[in-house]
C-alpha cells in the first residue's frame, strides 16, 4: 500500500512541476517579448493588405510569370512576403542568397556567377524530399521508414525463392517441376512465380536507376573524354533537365528569390527568366510556375524592368 501511495504522490509532484515550468516559461517569454525585438522579418508588416492583394492579383493573372517586389534595403520586402504567405495556402519554394558582400570589395572577394547558380540549384533541389526525386542525379541521404522493412522482407523472400529454384533447376529443365496439377503443386509454383516476379522487379529497379546515372569523364592515360556540357559556364543551363524534373515531381507553384540583387549581376535574371519560360512550356508541368523576386529599386533601369518582369510592385518604406 505504501509503495502505491508513494508512486502516486511522485506522479502528482511531476505533473505539478510540469505545470509550474509551463507557466513560468509562458510569463517569462511574454516579459522578454516586451523588452526585446528581433530583427527577423515579421508577418505583421502589411496590416492593410495592399501588397498582399497586389501579389494575389499577380499570381492569379495567367499572363504574369515573373514578379518583382522592389524597394531599397531595409524597406521591409521580406516582411511583406512573410505577411503574404499567411494568406497563401500553398507551400512556396524559398531561395535566399543572403551572402553579404561588401560594396568596396576586391576582385578576389567577388562571387562568381557559377557560385550563385550553384547555390540556387542546391536550395532548389535539396529543398525537396529525396523520395520525391528518385531519378535525380543529385543523391541525398534517405531516412529508412516502414517501407524499408517491407523491402527487406521482400528481398529476403526473393533470395530464398531463387535459391529454391536453383536447387530444383534440373526438374525445371525436364518439365517435371510443373507437374502434378496446380492444387497439388501450389508450393513449387508459388516459389517459381515469386522468383520470376522478384527477378523482373530487380531488373526494373536497375533500369530505372540507370536514368539517374551520368557520365562525368573517362580518362585513358593522356586521352580524356568528357560530356559537351562540361564546358558550359551556366550551371543552371547545364542542369536544366534536373530543374524541369524537379517541377514535374513536386507541387511548387511559387518560387521566392531574395538577395539576388546583392551581386549586381543582371545576366542571372536572364537565365532565370529563360528557365521559367521553359518550365512553363514543358508538357510535363501541368500548372503555372511563377518567380517572385525581392530586389532593390536601382537594380535595373526603367527600360530593362519590363524585359524581365511582367508585374512590378514598388515598396514604400515607412519610418
Amino acid at each position: 500500500m505504501k509503495k502505491y501511495t508513494a508512486s502516486f504522490a511522485g506522479w502528482i509532484a511531476q505533473r505539478l512541476y510540469n505545470i509550474g515550468s509551463w507557466l513560468e516559461k509562458k510569463y517569462s517569454s511574454t516579459d522578454l517579448q516586451e523588452k526585446f525585438v528581433d530583427l527577423a522579418p515579421t508577418d505583421k508588416a502589411d496590416k492593410d493588405g495592399i501588397y498582399s492583394d497586389a501579389l494575389i492579383f499577380a499570381i492569379k493573372n495567367p499572363n504574369v510569370f515573373n514578379i518583382a517586389l522592389t524597394g531599397p534595403y531595409g524597406s521591409g520586402k521580406s516582411s511583406i512576403i512573410q505577411a503574404f504567405l499567411k494568406t497563401y495556402r500553398r507551400r512556396p519554394l524559398h531561395i535566399s542568397l543572403a551572402t553579404f558582400v561588401p560594396e568596396n570589395n576586391s576582385e578576389e572577394e567577388n562571387v562568381s556567377r557559377q557560385e550563385i547558380e550553384r547555390s540556387i540549384l542546391q536550395q532548389m533541389l535539396y529543398g525537396a524530399d529525396a523520395n520525391k526525386l528518385p531519378l535525380s542525379r543529385f543523391k541525398r541521404i534517405q531516412s529508412p521508414g516502414v517501407g524499408a522493412l517491407l523491402k527487406s522482407l521482400y528481398i529476403t523472400l526473393g533470395v530464398i525463392s531463387i535459391w529454391y529454384i536453383m536447387e530444383r533447376r534440373e526438374d525445371i529443365i525436364n518439365g517435371s517441376y510443373f507437374t502434378p496439377p496446380v492444387l497439388d503443386n501450389i508450393v513449387d509454383l508459388g516459389f517459381f512465380s515469386f522468383a520470376v516476379i522478384f527477378l523482373w522487379a530487380l531488373l526494373h529497379y536497375f533500369y530505372i536507376k540507370s536514368f539517374g546515372l551520368s557520365l562525368k569523364g573517362i580518362s585513358l592515360k593522356n586521352v580524356e573524354i568528357k560530356p559537351a556540357c562540361d564546358d558550359e559556364t551556366s550551371i543552371l543551363n547545364r542542369h536544366l533537365d534536373e530543374i524541369i524534373y524537379f517541377f514535374q515531381s513536386t507541387n511548387y507553384e511559387l518560387v521566392i528569390i531574395e538577395d539576388l540583387d546583392r551581386f549586381n549581376n543582371s545576366d542571372i535574371f536572364v537565365t532565370l527568366r529563360e528557365i521559367n519560360c521553359l518550365v512553363n512550356a514543358n508538357a510535363g508541368v501541368k500548372r503555372h510556375i511563377r518567380f517572385l523576386y525581392a530586389l532593390r529599386d536601382d537594380m535595373f533601369i526603367n527600360t530593362e524592368r519590363t524585359k524581365f518582369f511582367e508585374f512590378i510592385i514598388p515598396v514604400i518604406p515607412i519610418i
